[in-house]
Order: C-alpha cells, then sequence, then structure tokens
C-alpha cells in the first residue's frame, strides 16, 4: 500500500504543478497586454488546463487517501 500512497503523491505534485504553471502562464499573458480573440482563446485553453491539474491533484490525494485506509 506504499506504493499507492507514492503514486498519489507523485499525482498530486503533478496537480499542483500544472497549477502553478497555469497562473504563471495567465501572468505573463495578462502581462503582455492584448486583447482580442487570441488572447482570449490562450486563456480558455488555459481554463482547461487549470481544470487538469484540479483534477489530476484530486485524484491524486484520493488514491493517497485509498493507500492510507488499505495500508
Amino acid at each position: 500500500m506504499t506504493i499507492l500512497i507514492y503514486a498519489g503523491a507523485g499525482l498530486a505534485l503533478a496537480g499542483v504543478g500544472l497549477l502553478v504553471w497555469c497562473m504563471l502562464r495567465a501572468s505573463r499573458i495578462r502581462k503582455a497586454g492584448g486583447e482580442g480573440p487570441e488572447v482570449e482563446a490562450d486563456l480558455r485553453r488555459l481554463i482547461a488546463i487549470n481544470m487538469a491539474g484540479t483534477g489530476l491533484g484530486f485524484l491524486g490525494l484520493a488514491v493517497v487517501l485509498a493507500g492510507i485506509i488499505l495500508g
């Protein structure tokens, strides 16, 4: 069950890393000061990646919890 805990922690850290990357990328897009459909498309793409990062982090925490309960 230790493998589940480490695998879940890795997934959770990957999700948090993806969230941090999204924040940095959004900050760069906003600082560029552009407007129009290109900026909106980039931000919409980041929303999807942000949701994936949140889901990955949640899945990782669920795997950690399963490893703790089964262990």
